[in-house]
């Protein structure tokens, strides 16, 4: 029987303890003498659920970008229905843009999500195949060079201003025609050794590769690698397909995943540059839907013999995720709404808000309430009960300042908390509601707010509080209320809110210094009037409120980490106006109102644990 150094050509490492896992040591295999375990550094391959597409449609759909940012577009929602939308993926959720200026579907399609390219399709019942290319730059599609004839179901990746296709279905053009695009025109390529259709691609201009395909009435299994002057024959997949999902627009490796052998399929292959290998099923099987990402981290997507919405997500990594997610805690003493709150999620403060009518007298509150990680006890009461305020701190010394008192006035005066009773210190220079806090009791933040919700009350001031006194801090660029924040006095990310006026919900996010605020990178998605929380500029979440282009109330969950917002999994409970305080890795939601406003108060309370990433060597072992 072989060994391992015959098979490999080096030999088993012999270690004491395991050493520091990190890339390097994937595939190799080492022998723990202390545990007598023989171990090695493996991928972890999976697909995982995620959020399904607008509308149910099948057909092939066009794709850019990644699982962070990605575009699908066209497609058919019926047998004659000609699908126009395009939507951008955000990691966990799906917005509308632009529509196409011709609806179609068999449309090819490569890029980013900002700098897009969809070319060729058809429509049914007529006219038939489509040489029209557009351009997508992040808003807005715009006509490109069209294809020298019509064709629908070719290959095509790369970028928008150069890109490569091969093969085409019900097209003037022979089957096997490759073209590069390069940015305004079509020029002609070497073709295809084997002329086939309903094939995909990754890869660049001079370094693509094209797999499988099909000539009626045979599905290929053909691998072709082109390196910018000729086709060449590489090694074949393990089964024939076509209309399948692929994952990479830019790089020769790439992995496929469902689409059509003699049946409708949910297999999927990897391609390493040289060989071809299986990996995990899909949940879902996609005939023709829309594909994107890398080998690494795709997306596989909606499409089918009849319409679907389902789209998954394929993961192949080393690293093993705990997912991050939302359980039940224990519930407050009252039903309330527009709280404040501080703390973490084992030692938590919320305090004022909006009672229902007339449950609870109604009206605006002084009650406060701590949290100790599993249940809520009564605290002090405020000297003046308000709403809309802000507030910061931690349980035994948190500050209350502005907001809406009885019968319905703003106010600025400011109250500190000891762990036991609230006490009125120097009221804050700005009278405003919904405005946003930062930090700790001797070295606070108050930013932002409304004075009245009209477009020219909304604040762009900050001001400092160092326990006795304010002052006032740089400006923030975009004013609005209702912003998420984290942080502390220096070093503070402030993030989302409304603007009047027609502004909007907001996904701007800016970062504070300590004396003037810059831009930082934007959430996800627009999110408005929710929990949040954080220790600094690179640590913050976002959970529920409002969100997107028609706002509508959502458990949705945003988490940042130092270089970008990416979605995790929602609160259980959709809600708006709730309060929230901890950090990313462990935080607490507490409170607010479902669709019916305040009627639908909740006193409910959910416990973020964060998402983890670990490298673990796995066992291995005889039989």
């Amino acid at each position: 029987m072989s060994d391992y150094e015959s098979i490999h050509g080096t030999r088993v490492k012999y270690l004491t303890s395991d050493p520091t896992l990190e890339s390097s040591y994937e595939g190799q295999v080492w022998y723990n003498s202390t545990s007598g375990i023989n171990k090695s550094l493996v991928h972890i391959k999976a697909f995982s659920s995620v959020a399904n597409y607008p509308a149910a449609f099948f057909g092939r759909v066009g794709g850019a970008g990644t699982t962070t940012a990605g575009l699908a577009f066209g497609g058919r929602t019926s047998p004659t229905a000609n699908f126009d939308k395009s939507n951008e993926y955000s990691g966990f959720s799906w917005s509308a843009t632009s529509d196409l200026g011709t609806g179609r579907y068999g449309i090819a399609g490569c890029g980013t999500q900002t700098a897009a390219l969809g070319a060729g399709g058809y429509i049914f019942p007529g006219p038939g195949p489509q040489n029209a290319t557009e351009e997508y730059n992040g808003t807005s599609w715009t006509a490109g060079g069209n294809l020298p004839a019509a064709a629908n179901s070719m290959s095509l990746c790369g970028i928008q201003t150069a890109a490569i296709s091969a093969g085409a279905s019900n097209s003037t053009l022979a089957a096997g025609t490759s073209l590069d695009y390069d940015g305004s025109s079509w020029t002609a390529n070497p073709s295809l050794n084997t002329a086939r259709h309903n094939a995909m691609g990754s890869g660049s201009q001079t370094a693509s590769v094209v797999f499988a395909g099909f000539i009626p009435p045979t599905n290929f299994n053909f691998t072709e690698e082109f390196n910018g002057s000729s086709w060449s024959e590489q090694n074949k997949m393990s089964s024939g397909r076509r209309d399948y999902n692929s994952f990479n627009n830019t790089s020769q490796v790439s992995a496929v995943n469902s689409g059509h052998t003699t049946t409708n399929v949910n297999t999927t292959e990897e391609y390493d540059g040289d060989n071809w290998t299986t990996a995990p099923n899909s949940s879902v099987t996609h005939r023709g839907g829309v594909g994107f990402g890398t080998q690494s981290s795709g997306l596989s997507g909606v499409g089918g013999a009849s319409p679907y919405l389902s789209c998954e997500e394929y993961d192949s990594n080393i690293n093993a995720f705990t997912t991050a997610s939302w359980s039940s805690g224990g519930n407050m003493g009252d039903k309330r709404a527009f709280s404040q709150g501080a703390g973490t999620q084992t030692a938590g403060i919320v305090f004022g808000g909006l009672w229902p009518s007339p449950a609870g007298g109604g009206g605006r509150i002084a009650d406060t309430e701590e949290y100790d990680g599993s249940s809520w006890s009564e605290g002090g009461a405020l000297n003046t009960g308000r709403t809309q305020t802000g507030g910061f701190g931690i349980q035994t010394a948190a500050v209350i300042t502005s907001g809406v008192s009885p019968p319905g006035s703003l106010t600025n005066i400011t109250e500190e908390y000891n762990g036991s009773s609230w006490t009125t210190v120097n009221t804050n220079p700005l009278s405003l509601r919904d405005g946003s806090c930062s930090g700790t009791l001797t070295a606070g933040l108050f930013f932002a707010g409304t004075a009245s919700g009209s477009a020219p009350d909304m604040s762009v001031s900050t001001v400092e509080y160092d326990g006795t006194n304010w002052t006032s801090g740089g400006n923030l660029g975009t004013a609005r209320y209702g912003m998420g924040a984290a942080g502390t006095q220096s070093d503070t990310l402030g993030f989302g809110g409304y603007v009047n006026g027609g502004g909007g919900l907001q996904s701007i996010v800016e970062a504070y210094n300590g004396t003037a605020w810059t831009s930082s990178p934007a959430l996800a998605v627009s999110q408005f009037n929710g929990a949040s929380g954080g220790t600094n500029s690179s640590q913050a979440w976002f959970a529920g409120g409002l969100v997107g282009s028609t706002p509508n109330i959502s458990g949705i969950t945003q988490q940042y980490d130092g270089t970008g917002w990416s979605g995790v999994t929602p609160l259980s409970t959709a809600r708006r106006a709730l309060v929230g305080g901890g950090t990313s890795p462990a935080a607490f939601g507490a409170g607010g109102y479902g669709p019916g406003g305040v009627n639908t108060l909740v006193n409910s309370t959910e416990e973020f644990t964060g998402e983890t990433k670990t490298i673990t060597a796995s066992t291995l072992t005889t039989s």
